[in-house]
């Protein structure tokens, strides 16, 4: 009994020293930092009086055709976190455009422009 209890001793003390290292927290940050930021277009964050931030541009390099291409929407949802780390609640997506290049065999460049939009709260 004495050795059944010193071995489970010593294995919990061996886990208590044990880390595990992960992304997922990263990509927890990323789903909610995208998750504050909406989608609209040029008439509607110049009706709702918008401050422009910047534009926010992310890219894509295909070195391998065979490797997968992400989806517009992935791409979105990168711009909807670089606006947020900009300090925005607002994207008005412009554009993707595809090319090659002697690095890339297709190489992908999206842009949009951050916006913060101010609600008035009446009350």
């Amino acid at each position: 009994m004495k050795v059944l209890l010193s071995l489970v001793l010593i294995l919990l003390n061996g886990c208590s020293t044990t880390t595990f290292n992960s992304n997922a927290g990263v990509y927890a940050e990323n789903s909610i930092r995208k998750s504050v930021v909406d989608r609209y277009t040029n008439e509607e964050v110049w009706r709702l009086g918008a401050s422009q931030i910047g534009y926010v541009e992310t890219n894509y390099c295909q070195v391998d055709y065979r490797d997968l291409t992400p989806s517009t929407k992935a791409f979105i949802s990168e711009l909807k976190v670089k606006t947020q780390k900009l300090g925005g609640n607002a994207l008005v997506f412009d554009s993707c455009i595809k090319a090659g290049n002697a690095s890339c065999h297709k190489q992908i460049q999206c842009r949009g422009m951050a916006y913060l939009i101010t609600y008035n709260k009446q009350g």
